[in-house]
């Protein structure tokens, strides 16, 4: 197992560990669960660096790294649904989840084939990290939120806008994956 592939299993280890932290209300609880999540993204990239580097693309990395994105994401993603006062919609959550590990079992069937991140896949990423990192913001610092009385737009509303916004582009990102692969795709459900 070489060095790239290590960090994305470790990266997978990271997962229990935000859980736990995210759901525990406290300021440092929730510091801790923002850090981790944070050394995901930056093991994400350092993992890929060093695979591309030292030449050591393999298949089984290729297959859980981005796997162990999703996991992060989604978990977080889903322990949102946990915080009434986010008012986040189930269905934001529900599409998001399913369309991104549908593209990943879909990117896991063809290994004679690569199905790169397209474009709005990268801009779909990047869309859900900076919507996850500020709705972590909100809940480290939701006491003082409440305290200015600012809670009716930030906590609220806020959360509630940017994932409807992010489950719609991820929709569409899907959608437009598909398209680009139908025939792959078509040819892994015709075998």
């Amino acid at each position: 197992m070489n060095l790239a592939t290590k960090i994305t299993i470790f990266r997978i280890f990271l997962v229990p560990l935000f859980l736990i932290f995210i759901l525990i209300e406290s300021f440092q609880t929730r510091v801790l669960a923002f850090l981790i999540f944070i050394l995901g993204g930056v093991t994400d990239t350092i993992d890929g660096i060093i695979a591309r580097k030292q030449n050591t693309v393999t298949k089984v990395g290729s297959s859980i790294d981005p796997l162990a994105d999703k996991l992060l994401i989604t978990t977080a993603l889903i322990s949102f649904l946990g915080f009434q006062e986010l008012k986040i919609p189930t269905w934001t959550v529900i599409v998001i989840v399913i369309r991104d590990y549908l593209i990943t079992w879909m990117r896991s069937l063809e290994y004679n084939f690569s199905m790169p991140a397209d474009k709005t896949a990268k801009i779909k990423t990047f869309l859900q990290n900076i919507v996850v990192i500020c709705i972590m913001v909100i809940l480290i610092f939701k006491k003082q939120i409440i305290k200015i009385d600012l809670d009716k737009y930030i906590i609220n509303f806020f959360p509630r806008f940017a994932m409807i916004l992010v489950a719609i582009f991820t929709l569409v990102s899907g959608i437009v994956y598909i398209i680009k692969y139908r025939e792959l795709i078509i040819r892994q459900f015709e075998k």
